[in-house]
């Protein structure tokens, strides 16, 4: 006797535990009387999915053409960047070549004469 007793008390606990974790879920989704109207009908459900939808066109093209101007935006940096880089390459090859002529001004070679570099060939100054 006291064993179905047990049995049936924890069968009722089970249910109520199952019963009440279902309410409780219906709690947690915040169900309101405009969202359970959706669910009366099949033209209640499809007017609320239009409802749902509307405006969704606009914020595409919205997010589109902010999607768009956020590209060209970088576009137009990274060309700046390349740009500014091919400068800067630019001004030291010029700082560099401004050096090589100085130096070939001043070069002396081993025996006392001025030379030139060509192509990196030393060309000696003949007697």
């Amino acid at each position: 006797m006291k064993n179905i007793f047990t049995i049936f008390f924890l069968s009722i606990l089970i249910f109520c535990i199952i019963y009440f974790n279902n309410i409780s879920n219906l709690f947690a989704q915040k169900l309101n009387t405009e969202l359970s109207l959706c669910y009366k009908s099949d033209q209640a459900r499809y007017e609320c999915f239009v409802k749902q939808m509307e405006g969704r066109l606009e914020r595409a093209k919205v997010n589109e053409t902010m999607r768009r101007s956020i590209l060209e935006a970088k576009e137009e940096l990274r060309f700046e960047l390349m740009n500014l880089e091919k400068k800067q390459r630019e001004k030291e090859r010029k700082e560099m070549m401004k050096k090589v002529e100085i130096s070939r001004s001043r070069n002396i070679s081993n025996k006392g004469k001025k030379y030139s570099i060509n192509f990196g060939y030393v060309i000696e100054a003949t007697p």
